[in-house]
């Protein structure tokens, strides 16, 4: 008789177990989520040869010759100059254009020069040769956001040939270079 009380024992457990496991699929419901996300942006900060123009000037007649040029999609621009007299000068003007689809922003702006001796003062941006000779000045195009799709800013360098109120001492075949890096940054 136990054995038969044991044997209904677990033959109603298995039905309620069988009962729960029904009601559970009959209840239970599979949730699935599908998606997917897509970036379509464009970074697109360059420099641009259209607009690079050069304006020489000159306090003694014969005036300074120099070239400005943009290579590598925009990327790095070059200039040239050649002054006969003290008091030259060269301004160049390089346009700077946001392309892209993201707003920009002028992070860092520094200057380097491989001329020996070449004193840089990067806060103010200018870089003179040892000898006081040559100088560059370079005017930050801003650190405003440049704006998606068409924003333009314009970086100035000028270069010029000091004229030493103590004499040039001798200024002939003086050469120095200047390397301005512009560091964007997503706005």
């Amino acid at each position: 008789m136990e054995a038969k009380h044991k044997n209904a024992l677990i033959g109603a457990l298995l039905a309620v177990v069988f009962v729960m496991a029904v009601g559970y699929a009959a209840f239970a419901q599979q949730l699935t989520i599908n998606g997917s996300a897509d970036i379509t942006s464009k970074w697109d900060v360059h420099m641009e040869s259209e607009g690079a123009d050069y304006v020489p000037t000159s306090t003694m007649g014969t005036t300074p010759t120099g070239t400005v040029r943009v290579d590598d999609g925009g990327l790095t621009a070059s200039f040239s100059a050649n002054f006969t007299s003290p008091g030259d000068k060269i301004t160049y003007t390089i346009p700077i254009v946001n392309a892209g689809t993201l707003n920009a922003r002028l992070s860092t702006i520094s200057l380097s020069s491989t001329t020996p001796d070449m004193v840089i003062d990067n806060g103010g941006l200018t870089a003179t040769t040892k000898d006081g000779n040559i100088k560059y000045t370079v005017t930050s195009p801003g650190t405003g956001t440049l704006n998606a799709n068409n924003g333009r800013a314009t970086i100035t360098i000028v270069a010029e040939y000091v004229d030493i109120a103590g004499g040039q001492g001798n200024a002939q075949n003086v050469t120095a270079d200047l390397t301005v890096t512009m560091n964007y940054v997503q706005a």
